[in-house]
């Protein structure tokens, strides 16, 4: 026992941290004579490298298409579901306030919490419109308005909002982090971990009281969310047992549908293959899930790690709050997919015209660096599993009861290391596959001539100043079987292009088609009851809307329930236009995933901090707000409110502001647009 402490007391005291976040920029330095020289000196080597990178790729893509597959029947499945019904029927309740059951459905709180820095008045009173339609934001909803003390303001614009917003909550209320606490950086993770801790010190006793009720759910100041994600997340809490709420997440799948068609179309395809590789781990089957951008956890869990992390390697809050999560729980910690996806704006450039468009790729490229300055999780998570093995206890982990035993003893739970080498395999494929696979292809089709080789007299060439021998059979054979692999890939890559465009149609409009049709349709029913005439602007049926294109006959017979407000900005995809977008996949992998993934891991051989101005998010400039897109009660009877109008898109700070410097000048907000929400109707 003495011996194994002090084994453990040695490797606890090895500085892990600076070794594994150098191993990735070291790797890809190791890389580069193994692709020159290593067909000659190495070829088993490299031969072997090179074919396990191809197979990677090619599970890769068919998980894609797997998950494309998936995500697009479950959103039509999440957005015609009654969560409540379906919670009722399951557990045997009569409604959401009825207490045979442990965790009513009307009991649960969200605590949604809304990261913000110099964020613009009108993007966020949107973000606070669609929420404030949802049919239980008066019931359930408390919103929390993440305030930065840098922000000059930030006080009086918050107050601005709460008293706007004052009757669309249950709560709503604001956190403003203090700048300058040690061992955090200036980010999104400092920021949701001080406007959680403060929330859970608000409620239920305090942060040791009881919070078994609470769900905290993170999205930025632009993300907007259909009421359906909120009611399947409550339903999947509610019904899950009291010890499964203690380590629960939830990630739903995300969709570019904003402002796509004002970006370069390289950045549209790239932000495409990130929607797309969230969606890749979200099947049920899959033992890890990782979620992206906005998610939600419970409070009892967030409580438990001690919340979120607030130094350099936390940069990416989404996917190191997960692993904080995962190491805590021994791999057990619980991940709901939710289909109903975070719709997201893409990253704008400044300035119109040729210069708009460069300035467009250069907002992207920052953001990319930012995305792969998260292969610093990388080494988090292979230190975690080293020190899990080396020197168990050091590291926190959460205790959980057994309920194969008595239900008061707690133990600590076996780890599952299945799900541990499929998320050591997820994060390599994330942070390593692609820009190794782009050298080893770039190199071996420029240096090595073989039959295959699209360069055979410039390989031939430059083969001669490398080697007098022939390629080595194992190289040769090597390149030959990659190549086939890399023409098998064209198939799930079909399947996958399919899925995604008809789900990108179905979230990003036709549901929300069918919702309006469904209103008109409830509208019509309404008012032809009262003995009055309609008009043909209002005489909008589902047959209709298929006629005019907005929904697909296969969707026609499909009830969506409640989804609220719309955002205002939209992006279809038409065809034949959208399919040009996936030929660009080569230069836009080039310059949003390999570059990037080059620059961040060779800067990580030197420092782990990020210091860089990130890119703009589009912005709303409305001269009038519509009132919210809720169901009002005339008479007793339900009735549709009038549709939300159309606004236009400018660029803006967005919700990734935290590390871009401005001047400081005071905040101002639209009186027109502040004027007409304090003007508008009640519903």
């Amino acid at each position: 026992m003495n011996q194994q402490t002090s084994l453990g007391n040695f490797v606890a005291g090895i500085p892990w941290k600076a070794i594994f976040q150098r191993i990735p920029g070291l790797w890809l330095l190791c890389l580069i004579p193994l692709a020159i020289v290593g067909p000659v000196y190495t070829p088993a080597l490299f031969g072997t490298y090179y074919t396990v990178l191809h197979l990677m790729f090619l599970f890769n893509n068919v998980r894609s298409a797997y998950g494309m597959y998936i995500s697009y029947n479950s959103a039509k499945i999440f957005s015609t579901t009654d969560w409540l019904k379906k919670y009722c029927d399951e557990t045997g309740t009569t409604d959401g306030l009825d207490t045979r059951h442990d965790l009513p459905y009307d009991h649960v709180v969200h605590v949604i919490i809304l990261p913000n820095y110099k964020e613009d008045m009108d993007t966020l009173c949107e973000t606070l419109d669609v929420l404030g339609s949802h049919t239980r934001a008066v019931t359930q909803y408390k919103v929390c308005l993440a305030m930065e003390e840098t922000e000059k303001g930030c006080d009086e614009k918050a107050h601005e909002l709460m008293k706007l917003y004052a009757d669309s909550f249950f709560d709503i209320t604001y956190t403003v982090h203090p700048a300058g606490r040690p061992n955090e950086i200036r980010g999104k993770s400092s920021n949701v971990a001080w406007a959680a801790q403060e929330m859970a010190r608000r409620s239920g006793g305090g942060i040791q009281g009881r919070h078994e009720h609470e769900i905290v759910t993170v999205m930025d100041a632009d993300t907007a969310f259909a009421e359906d994600f909120f009611a399947a997340v409550t339903y999947q809490y509610c019904v899950s047992s009291p010890e499964q709420r203690k380590i629960m997440m939830f990630a739903p799948c995300t969709v570019f549908d904003r402002n796509a068609k004002n970006v370069p179309v390289f950045v549209r395809v790239t932000d495409i293959f990130w929607s797309i590789g969230v969606m890749s781990n979200l099947y049920a089957s899959s033992p890890v899930k990782i979620p992206c951008s906005a998610y939600s956890v419970s409070m009892d869990l967030a409580i438990s790690v001690n919340f979120w992390d607030a130094g350099p390697e936390a940069i990416g809050e989404d996917l190191h709050m997960y692993l904080k999560c995962f190491f805590a729980t021994q791999g057990q910690v619980i991940v709901k997919p939710i289909f109903s996806p975070a719709s997201c704006a893409n990253v704008e450039g400044s300035g119109e015209g040729v210069n708009g468009w460069f300035n467009g790729l250069s907002a992207r490229y920052t953001q990319a660096k930012r995305h792969l300055w998260g292969s610093l999780d990388s080494g988090y998570a292979m230190r975690r599993a080293l020190l899990n093995f080396a020197a168990p206890g050091l590291e926190q982990t959460i205790k959980l009861k057994n309920s194969s035993n008595d239900k008061d003893k707690s133990e600590k739970p076996t780890f599952r290391y299945y799900a541990l080498i499929i998320l050591l395999y997820r994060l390599l494929e994330t942070h390593i596959l692609m820009g190794h696979l782009f050298l080893l292809i770039i190199t071996s089709a420029v240096l090595l001539p073989v039959r295959s080789s699209i360069s055979y007299r410039l390989s031939t060439f430059l083969w001669a100043f490398i080697s007098s021998d022939p390629v080595h059979p194992y190289v040769e054979f090597a390149l030959n079987a990659s190549f086939w692999i890399r023409f098998t890939v064209i198939v799930p890559n079909i399947i996958m292009i399919w899925y995604y465009e008809k789900y990108h149609r179905y979230v990003g409009f036709e549901r929300w088609a069918l919702q309006d049709a469904q209103k008109r349709e409830q509208q019509s029913i309404y008012q032809s009851g009262k003995g009055k005439e309609l008009s043909d602007g209002h005489d909008i049926s589902v047959a209709r809307a298929v006629v005019q294109g907005l929904i697909a006959p296969s969707h026609a017979h499909l009830r969506v329930q409640h989804l609220g407000k719309r955002s205002s900005l939209e992006s279809a995809r038409e065809y034949p236009r959208n399919l040009f977008d996936w030929l660009t996949i080569p230069i836009a992998g080039f310059l949003f995933y390999v570059a990037p993934q080059f620059h961040a891991q060779l800067a990580h051989i030197f420092t782990n901090s990020l210091e860089y101005k990130v890119a703009a998010k589009p912005q709303l400039m409305r001269k009038t707000e519509a009132p919210l897109l809720n169901i009002a009660v005339v008479g007793g009877e339900k009735m549709p409110a009038s549709d939300f109008e159309d606004s236009k898109s400018a660029v803006s700070k967005g919700d990734e502001g935290y590390f871009e410097e401005f001047d400081d000048e005071k905040f101002s907000f639209s009186e027109s647009r502040t004027t007409s929400r304090l003007n508008q109707p009640v519903m």
